[in-house]
């Protein structure tokens, strides 16, 4: 076989079956393989949206995402989503054509330097430099990006490689067992910081998701009797959303994560990023003297930026199954007493919260514009049970996290790092990888507009996709972020280039023209009827709602 007939192969034998990507000149030598490999082709009409597809598919699947962009401006228009890939630990290869590189030196058109372009974004970052390497090379990327800490991995696939023949019988990677467990001692040690704790607090990370390890947390929390945050930016179901020791995710500032964790004597963090923050704050996030224990398969994150009691390197999972079995060996009755009052308290005031989500979203159903938690709580109440969400809302973000019910692992997936195009890419890949499940992507509605073609690839494949679009015409976030930053303009009540009119955009005359099926709404008594009917349809969709234009 030529080098991209076993590059094609390798890929099936190591269980993949999608390919995404935008097609180029440059890539033209190695799809040419694509007919005959057994892998269907997702088409993206811009490189963005194929690249984000991959990484909601790679996300949902818990398997590798396979994507493949044109040359150096390709790959250019995928940093952004490769950026957010490599912060989410998303198991993704990228690949991109490359000129040939006879030629190289003449500086010929789309040409660049791509390692050096995504070698900060990944995880290893290479450009094949001869046939014979090519098999060896995937073999070596797939195995990188699929070993924890996984992460994304780029490959140059130079064009007159391609059509080399090489002799290789296009085998998978070899299998890598890789859930790590913890030193026992190191165990002991975790369940003798957290047995006696009068206030023990859990902070459950993405990487709890990534592990499949919702169940084995949520047994932890239950049996000492922990209250449960989700990191500052948390954008995975790391822990049930309707369970009573959920208390939602902590705001990203050190004062306001000293503030939750002030009658806290004793700390779990699992699988988190400790912490990303959104802007600069001084003081630190732990009460001084509290006694931090942190689980993560990445070393890197251990003790970070903040020191901890205790690090241990491993499978969340798995290590958090050893602590809870060490925990019920060493737990007295009056401690199991103490654990279940606990319970029974915080689950109270979780009911007294949700108490008041509910009254403040009822209080608005009459109101005109439509309320951002009178929309939320009415798509919740709307969605199914085992329905997912796929967020990039921005202002709207705090009514997603508080509304949705995310009781279900795999129920949440978000952009985690604030990069606006990939959601609308991502709510394809994660539908793709998520069998009959509906997704429900939250997008705001200055976000549609960095990666509209993806409604172009849901209509192609007629994937049951609603796009709900929370509409306030303008980037309200960033004026809301001018005035806590106290800046003159907004004092004034100008905000430069944050308003989206003048003119206002049709948003559902854009996904129809894309072949979406769309509504608009802006009377609150027609909300439901519309996303009820939109939900539904067996089809992609879009609803742009009319929200108050208002801001804090």
């Amino acid at each position: 076989m030529n080098v991209a007939a076993v590059l094609m192969e390798i890929l099936r034998s190591a269980g993949v079956r999608r390919l995404f990507g935008n097609p180029g000149t440059t890539e033209l030598p190695f799809l040419d393989a694509l007919p005959d490999s057994g892998l269907e082709y997702v088409v993206g009409l811009q490189e963005a949206t194929a690249v984000a597809a991959a990484d909601g598919y790679a996300q949902a699947s818990g398997q590798l995402g396979v994507a493949n962009v044109h040359v150096a401006p390709g790959l250019a228009n995928s940093l952004s989503i490769l950026h957010n890939a490599a912060r989410a630990k998303t198991p993704l290869v990228l690949t991109a054509g490359q000129q040939d590189t006879r030629f190289l030196v003449d500086d010929p058109i789309l040409a660049g330097d791509l390692v050096r372009m995504a070698e900060q974004f990944t995880k290893w970052s290479y450009q094949i430099r001869g046939a014979p390497e090519a098999p060896g090379v995937l073999r070596r990327a797939l195995k990188i990006a699929l070993t924890p800490p996984t992460g994304p991995v780029f490959l140059s696939l130079p064009m007159e490689l391609m059509g080399a023949v090489v002799e290789d019988a296009g085998a998978g990677p070899l299998p890598v067992a890789s859930r790590t467990r913890p030193e026992a001692g190191a165990i002991g040690r975790a369940a003798g910081l957290l047995a006696g704790a009068r206030a023990p607090i859990i902070i459950a990370g993405d990487g709890v998701a990534r592990s499949g390890a919702v169940h084995e947390l949520t047994e932890l929390a239950e049996l000492i009797g922990a209250r449960v945050h989700g990191e500052p930016v948390y954008r995975r179901t790391s822990f049930p959303g309707h369970h009573a020791l959920w208390r939602g995710g902590l705001y990203p500032s050190p004062p306001a994560v000293r503030k939750a964790l002030e009658e806290c004597d004793a700390l779990l963090v699992v699988g988190a990023n400790v912490f990303t923050w959104f802007l600069h704050t001084e003081g630190e996030p732990f009460p001084r003297g509290l006694h931090v224990v942190q689980i993560d398969d990445d070393s890197w994150e251990i003790g970070r930026s903040y020191p901890v009691a205790l690090g241990i390197v491993a499978d969340p999972r798995t290590a958090i199954a050893e602590l809870t079995g060490a925990l019920r060996t060493r737990l007295g009755e009056a401690e199991r007493r103490a654990a279940a009052a606990r319970v029974e308290k915080i689950g109270k005031a979780r009911g007294e919260l949700m108490a008041r989500l509910k009254a403040t979203a009822e209080a608005e159903a009459e109101r005109k514009p439509i309320g951002q938690a009178h929309l939320m709580h009415t798509l919740a109440s709307l969605l199914p049970a085992d329905g997912i969400v796929v967020d990039e809302s921005a202002t709207s973000l705090p009514f997603v996290l508080r509304y949705m019910p995310f009781s279900m692992p795999g129920s949440l997936y978000g952009s985690k790092t604030g990069t606006l195009g990939w959601a609308m890419g991502a709510a394809i890949g994660v539908q793709l990888a998520s069998g009959g499940r509906k997704v429900v992507a939250t997008i705001g509605d200055g976000s549609v507009m960095y990666a509209p073609q993806a409604l172009w690839t849901a209509a192609h494949y007629s994937l049951p996709i609603t796009y709900v679009v929370p509409n306030n015409a303008s980037y309200a976030i960033l004026k809301s972020g001018m005035l806590s930053l106290g800046l003159g303009s907004a004092k004034r009540g100008i905000y430069p280039g944050m308003d989206l009119v003048e003119p206002e955009i049709d948003y559902a005359g854009l996904a129809r023209s894309l072949g979406v099926r769309a509504e608009r709404v802006d009377k609150p008594g027609d909300l439901r009827d519309v996303l009820a009917s939109c939900l539904a349809h067996g089809g992609p969709t879009l609803v742009d709602v009319a929200i108050d234009r208002g801001f804090k």
